[in-house]
C-alpha cells in the first residue's frame, strides 16, 4: 500500500450518496499462459470508470497504480474527471466513441467489438508501450470496464501469451460486478443528472461477443502478437511487455 492518504482516498470531492468505490476493478493476475506460467499480479489492473474521492480498494494490494490509461471519449472525461495523486501519470486515450454511454448501440455487442478492432488497433497497439515501460501497476479503464477495456486487454493479454479460454474467462468474470455496477451508477445519475442513463445494454456480458474477438485476434498472421505488430506495436516492447506480466 501507497502513502497513507493516497492509500484511504484518492482525493475529496465525490457528490454525497455516490458509492465510493470502482465496482468492476480486478488484477489480471494468476491467469494461466500457454506456456505453464500464469501472469503476474501487481502488473495490469481493469476497471470502470473511477471518480475523485473513491476509496482505495482492499482487495488491491498496491495502489494508487503508477500509470493510468483511460480509453474514455473527450466528452466522457470532461463530464467526469479523477483527480489522482501526483506520482500517478495519466494517458487519456479514447478508443472507441461509440462505445460510450448514452451514445445508441450501432448494434449487437459482436458488431460493436469488430468496430473497436476495425477503427482502434493502432491505439490498441499503443498501448503496449505504455503496459511495458511502467514502473509500477498499470490501471486500463474506460466507463464500464467491460467493452473498450475489454477488447484491449484480451489484446495484451493474448499477446503475453494467456490462454485465450483465460482471456475469455476473464471478460466472463465481470458478469459478477454488473449489480454494484448498476448501484454505482444510479448513484452518481442522482448526483449528477447530466450523466447518461446506462441501457441494459451496457450490462450485458456474452460470451460469443470476447469470443469473436479472441478468434479474430488469435487467427490473424503471426497471431496475437503479429497483430499487434501490424498496428504498430514494436517487438522490443512487446517482448518486454511479455516478460513483465509474466510470473
Amino acid at each position: 500500500m501507497t502513502a497513507q492518504k493516497e492509500a484511504d482516498v484518492i482525493e475529496s470531492g465525490t457528490p454525497a450518496g455516490t458509492l465510493t468505490a470502482l465496482a468492476n476493478l480486478r488484477d489480471v493476475g494468476g491467469l494461466p499462459m500457454e506456456d505453464g506460467g500464469t501472469t503476474r499480479s501487481g502488473v495490469l489492473y481493469r476497471s470502470d470508470a473511477p471518480f475523485t474521492g473513491d476509496a482505495a480498494p482492499a482487495h488491491i494490494p498496491s495502489w494508487p497504480p503508477r500509470v493510468v490509461v483511460d480509453l474514455r471519449s473527450h466528452r466522457e472525461v470532461q463530464r467526469s474527471r479523477c483527480e489522482w495523486p501526483g506520482r500517478t501519470t495519466v494517458h487519456h486515450h479514447p478508443l472507441h466513441d461509440g462505445a460510450a454511454p448514452g451514445v445508441i448501440p450501432p448494434g449487437d455487442l459482436p458488431e460493436l467489438y469488430d468496430l473497436i478492432l476495425d477503427s482502434g488497433a493502432a491505439r490498441i497497439a499503443a498501448l503496449v508501450p505504455l503496459v511495458a515501460q511502467a514502473d509500477g501497476p498499470v490501471l486500463i479503464h474506460c466507463a464500464v470496464g467491460k467493452d473498450r477495456t475489454g477488447v484491449a486487454v484480451a489484446a495484451l493479454l493474448l499477446a503475453a501469451g494467456v490462454r485465450p479460454d483465460a482471456v475469455i474467462a476473464d471478460y466472463l468474470a465481470t458478469a459478477s460486478n454488473m449489480p454494484a455496477l448498476r448501484q454505482r451508477w444510479a448513484s452518481v445519475r442522482t448526483a449528477h443528472t447530466t450523466r447518461p442513463i446506462l441501457d441494459n445494454h451496457w450490462f450485458e456480458t456474452p460470451e460469443p461477443a470476447i469470443v469473436a474477438v479472441v478468434e479474430r485476434i488469435t487467427t490473424a498472421p503471426g497471431g496475437p502478437v503479429g497483430w499487434l505488430r501490424g498496428h504498430g506495436a514494436h517487438d522490443t516492447d512487446l517482448h518486454t511487455w511479455r516478460e513483465r506480466i509474466r510470473l
